[in-house]
Order: structure tokens, then sequence, then C-alpha cells
């Protein structure tokens, strides 16, 4: 599938970059606490406190803001985790998992309406592997933390591991911020989602490098 740009000019500047938070900060506001239908470029542009000609500079519609605003959203859980777990890098298999999985729930957490709208735009538009990336990236970072002199490996993932247990995770996060479930932000969730990043890498079967 060809690749998505949603910006139709990309910031390059400060201010350009100050605009696009502002454009981003008013949709999320306007998603979390207004009805779907009152979501349109103009009540952005009115929020955001600009013209809506200067948010047609950046963006061509509202899905465009959507796609760029969700995308900005995952790399910002990639960035928070990857945090994480590097000033609180362990060895110890249930420490890392509790790591990751915790940094990976609170940056899924807050303004959850207006997470389950921009989860639905990726979605919509073809764009649902998006949502794994974060883990992806995380746990690369893991393999590449304990390649490190003197650390011991937990992990060794073949690709087809690595994307059963992304989509299992995201998918589990997903499915409750879509359901807007109860159990978001309950230390059940997240001792079960523990659970299941010990299952992956405890049950994956190392690359066989000798073919």
């Amino acid at each position: 599938m060809e690749a998505i740009d949603p910006y139709r000019k990309k910031p390059k500047q400060t201010r350009s970059g100050e605009t696009i938070e502002v454009v981003f900060e008013a949709t999320a506001r306007i998603l979390q606490t207004q009805s779907f239908s009152e979501f349109n470029t103009n009540a952005v542009a009115k929020l955001a406190g600009i013209s809506i000609g200067t948010l047609y500079q950046y963006f061509p519609n509202k899905n465009a803001i959507l796609v760029a605003m969700a995308r900005r959203e995952l790399d910002k859980v990639s960035q928070k985790i990857i945090h994480s777990i590097t000033a609180e890098y362990t060895a110890d298999p249930s420490m890392l998992a509790q790591v990751v999985v915790r940094a990976l729930l609170k940056a899924f957490g807050g303004r959850q309406l207006a997470r389950k709208v921009l989860i639905e735009a990726l979605i919509a538009n073809g764009l649902s592997d998006e949502l794994s990336k974060p883990i992806e990236r995380v746990v690369q970072v893991i393999v590449d933390q304990q390649s490190q002199p003197g650390r011991e490996q937990s992990i060794n993932l073949s690709p087809i591991s690595l994307y059963v247990m992304s989509r299992a995770l995201i998918g589990v996060i997903r499915s409750a911020v879509m359901e807007q479930s109860s159990y978001l932000g309950t230390e059940g969730l997240e001792e079960e989602l523990v659970r299941l990043f010990l299952y992956c890498m405890n049950h994956v079967k190392s690359p066989d490098i000798n073919g």
C-alpha cells in the first residue's frame, strides 16, 4: 500500500511546529468533549485561534489531521516507553515486562474518547499495522541493550514472534480503548498484560542461524 502523507506542508520551523501542536490540542479537546459530528476544520481552527487558511496550509482536510495526530501520538508512545526502559533497565524478565506494560498503558491513557477516534482513523485509512510500531521499536531497543557486553539476553525474537507479540499486546489495549472498557487503568489489566508479555518471551523459538 502506498504511504499516506497527511501533511500539505510539513512543519520545518519552530513556529510551524507550534501551529501544528495547537491544531492537535484543539482537535483532542473537541474529540474528547463534543460529538464527532461537531469535529470539522472550522471548529478546529476557531478553537486553535488560527485562521482556516492557516490550517489548510498544513492539512487538506479533517481526516488528514486525525492521521497525522495518530502517528504523532504513536511516536510519543514509543519515546515514552523507550525512555522508561532505558532509565529503568533490568535484566529480570518480570521487571522488564512490568516496565514496558506500565509505560505502554500510561502512554495510551487519558482522553480515551479522542484516542478511540484516532485509532478508528488509522483503521479506516488502512493503517492499522502502525498501531503495533511502538512495541516493535521498544523490543528492538531491549534487544540492542541486551547485546551490550556483560548483559544477559532474555529476548531473542524471530520476525514472526515479534509480529505475534506486538499484535497481541496492542490488540488488547486497542480493544480496551475502543470499547471504553472499565478495565482501563486497573491493576488487573496491567497484570494480565505482563503475563502475556512474559508468555511471549518464554515460548518463542530463537531464530535458527544454521537454517
